[in-house]
């Protein structure tokens, strides 16, 4: 049981920097000037903020880490959706930070350990 939820603190520990990592990428590729870094801190706060909540009350919190897996989803669409796929620094930082926050997301959805026991009934 304690592993279960170990798995699940690690992964949305993942999730948590993968949050922080994409609210300040506009400012490290330099383009926090431009209109559809919106899109980065947006998702980043929601993201860590979720992560947050899924640490807290993990037995109470799954549906946050499904929430996270939507996003890394966005995140890794994002750069077509938005038109930077050209800007090849922050192209490639939305598909990893999109890849590495669906698995994560993923990995705490399913590893938090069930306190739910099936009434079963005698005859």
């Amino acid at each position: 049981m304690e592993s279960k939820n170990t798995g699940m603190q690690a992964a949305s520990i993942i999730c948590l920097l993968a949050g922080i990592w994409f609210f300040i990428s506009p400012w490290i590729y330099g383009t926090a000037s431009v209109a559809n870094s919106w899109n980065s801190w947006i998702v980043g706060a929601a993201v860590f903020i979720l992560a947050a909540i899924r640490l807290s009350n993990p037995m109470k919190t799954v549906a946050a880490s499904w929430v996270n897996c939507i996003l890394g989803v966005w995140a890794f669409i994002s750069p077509w959706v938005y038109g930077y796929t050209v800007e090849h620094g922050r192209f490639i930082n939305s598909l990893c930070v999109g890849v590495i926050l669906f698995i994560a997301a993923i990995s705490s959805a399913t590893s938090t350990h069930s306190t739910h026991h099936p009434v079963t009934t005698h005859s």
